[in-house]
C-alpha cells in the first residue's frame, strides 16, 4: 500500500461521489431538517454557494503547492509541530466519523434485518473487507468504486425520484423554516454536509495530473449540494413529520415507497445492498487516509500493517456508543462543529498563510536575482 499510487480524474470523481452518497446513508439530510425545519432546502442552496466559492479559493491557493496536501502545507508554514498537529486533528476526525458511521449503519441493519445477530458480528462483516481492500491499496479501492459507480449514482437518483407520486409541494413552506437566523447564521454548522472537502484537502498528491484538481473539487462540491438538496426535498415533501420526529433512518422510509408495478414492489433490500457497497468504499478510503496520515507522522515503512490496530480502535470506539441516538447526539453537539472548524477555518487559515509565505519568499528571490 505504501508505494506511490496515483488516480485519474474520472476515478477521483467517482470515489468522491461515492463518499458523498455515504452522507445520504448516514442521515445527514434528516439532521439538517431537524436543525432548520422547512427552511432546510433554502439553507442547503445557500451553503452550496458558500462551499463552491470556498473550494474555488482553496483550489487557487493550492496551485502554489505542487504535489502537496494540507499536511505538507502545514509543514511548510510551521515546521514539524504544525504538521503533526494538523495530521493528528484529521486523524481524530476520520477515526471518530468512521466509528460513528460504523455504529449507525450496523445498528440500522440490525434493527431492520438482523435483530438476533450480535452487533459485533455485523461490524466485522464491514471491517474485514476494509482491511483486505487496504492491503490492495488505493488502486484496489478505486477500482471497485469505478465498477460500482453507475449503480451508486443512478441508485441514489432513482430513490429520490421514484417516490415523486407522493410529493406534496406545500410541505416546502414556510421557506425560511425557523427563521432567517437559523438558515443563514446558525445554519452555517450544516456545512458539515459538505465534508467531502476534507478529502479534497488530502487529494492532490493522489492525482496523476494536478491540473485537474480544481475541476474535480468543483464537480464534487456541486454534486454534494445536489445530492443533499434532492434528498431533503424528497424527505420533506413525503414525510413532513420528519422535521419534528427526527427519524433515525429516514432515507430507508423512501425505499418503502418505491415499487415498479406489480412485478417488483419491495425493493428496499436492493437499496440496502447498494448502500453496503457505498459504506464499504467510504470506510475503506477513510482507513486509507488515516494510515497515510499515520505514515506522515511516524515515518512507518509499511503502514498497511496498522490496519488491524486501526480496525480494533474503530470497532472499540463504535461499541462505546450506546445506540443510534447517542451517535446522533455526539455528531450534533461535538463532531459537527469540530469538523466545520477544522475544514473551513483551521485548514483554510493555514493554506492562506502558507500562500502568503510562499509569495513573500518568491518576491525575495526575485529581488536577489
Amino acid at each position: 500500500m505504501d508505494k506511490i499510487e496515483k488516480i485519474g480524474r474520472f476515478e477521483a470523481i467517482t470515489l468522491l461521489i461515492t463518499l458523498i452518497a455515504n452522507n445520504i446513508i448516514f442521515n445527514i439530510s434528516s439532521m439538517v431538517l431537524h436543525s432548520t425545519g422547512t427552511g432546510s432546502w433554502v439553507n442547503i442552496i445557500y451553503l452550496s454557494i458558500v462551499s463552491i466559492v470556498f473550494i474555488v479559493i482553496v483550489s487557487a491557493l493550492f496551485k502554489s503547492f505542487s504535489n502537496s496536501d494540507i499536511v505538507d502545507v502545514s509543514e511548510y508554514l510551521g515546521g514539524k509541530f504544525l504538521k503533526y498537529l494538523i495530521a493528528t486533528l484529521y486523524i481524530i476526525f476520520f477515526v471518530v466519523f468512521s466509528a460513528l458511521c460504523l455504529r449507525y449503519f450496523s445498528n440500522s441493519l440490525q434493527l431492520i434485518y438482523f435483530k438476533y445477530s450480535p452487533l459485533i458480528f455485523i461490524m466485522l462483516l464491514f471491517i474485514i473487507p476494509v482491511i483486505i481492500s487496504n492491503k490492495a491499496g488505493l488502486k484496489g479501492i478505486v477500482g471497485v468504486t469505478r465498477l460500482s459507480f453507475p449503480f451508486t449514482f443512478f441508485g441514489i437518483v432513482i430513490l429520490m425520484f421514484a417516490a415523486s407520486n407522493d410529493f406534496v409541494w406545500q410541505y416546502l413552506f414556510p421557506a425560511f423554516g425557523y427563521g432567517m437566523d437559523s438558515i443563514f447564521l446558525n445554519g452555517l454548522t450544516n456545512l458539515f454536509a459538505f465534508n467531502v472537502i476534507s478529502y479534497l484537502f488530502l487529494l492532490k498528491p493522489m492525482l496523476k495530473e494536478e491540473k485537474h484538481f480544481k475541476t474535480i473539487s468543483i464537480i464534487s462540491v456541486i454534486v454534494c449540494g445536489i445530492y443533499i438538496l434532492v434528498s431533503i426535498l424528497s424527505l420533506l415533501m413525503t414525510f413532513p413529520f420528519i422535521v419534528e420526529t427526527d427519524e433515525m433512518f429516514s432515507i430507508y422510509l423512501l425505499t418503502r415507497l418505491v415499487s415498479f408495478g406489480n412485478f417488483l414492489q419491495r425493493v428496499d433490500a436492493i437499496f440496502i445492498l447498494l448502500w453496503i457497497f457505498i459504506f464499504l468504499t467510504f470506510l475503506s478510503f477513510n482507513f486509507y487516509c488515516i494510515l497515510k496520515l499515520f505514515k506522515k507522522i511516524f515515518n512507518i515503512a509499511n503502514s498497511s500493517e496498522m490496519s488491524y490496530s486501526l480496525s480494533a480502535l474503530i470497532i472499540g470506539l463504535a461499541l462505546v456508543f450506546k445506540d443510534i441516538r447517542v451517535v446522533k447526539y455526539i455528531f450534533r453537539n461535538y463532531l459537527k462543529l469540530y469538523a466545520v472548524i477544522l475544514i473551513f477555518v483551521v485548514s483554510f487559515i493555514i493554506l492562506l498563510l502558507a500562500y502568503f509565505k510562499k509569495k513573500k519568499s518568491r518576491r525575495k528571490d526575485m529581488i536577489k536575482k
